[in-house]
């Protein structure tokens, strides 16, 4: 009597002139949203800020509101720093190698007398966002 489990299935993308140029349209964009969203903060900090002080507040408050922006200034150094590697990476990509970029999960039928390993292994082949292959 056969038995339907969920496996992880691994998607790969086959590395192709037009996915490396997609990519890195999207790492672009990400970063023009990151500058935009940066910039739209730095506006807002300097408002709280200038607030606060024109409020008399004690140098207390006024250090807690900074170390607080700071913290949110990092956060966007480090995503920035993320895409810029990202965009990095992009460049050491070889046309045609296989590239891991993801996974699912789905059902797969077992019985007695099949080997587990090869039960619980997929892989879904893609190419420009076309499936090209399946690797039970």
């Amino acid at each position: 009597m056969p038995l339907t489990i969920f496996r992880e299935i691994i998607l790969k993308q086959i590395v192709t002139e037009s996915s490396i140029e997609t990519a890195r349209g999207q790492i672009l964009a990400q970063l023009e949203d990151l500058n935009r969203e940066q910039e739209a903060f730095k506006a807002h900090k300097d408002k709280t800020l200038t607030e606060i002080t024109l409020k008399g507040a004690e140098a207390q408050q006024l250090t807690l509101a900074r170390e607080k922006f700071d913290v949110q200034i990092t956060q966007f150094n480090l995503q920035r720093d993320e895409l810029r590697r990202n965009m990095m990476t992009l460049g050491e990509l070889k046309v045609g190698e296989e590239r891991v970029v993801g996974s699912v999960e789905g059902p797969c039928e077992v019985k007695v007398g099949d080997r587990l390993d090869q039960a619980t292994q997929a892989e879904i082949i893609l190419k420009d966002g076309v499936i090209v292959e399946i690797r039970p």
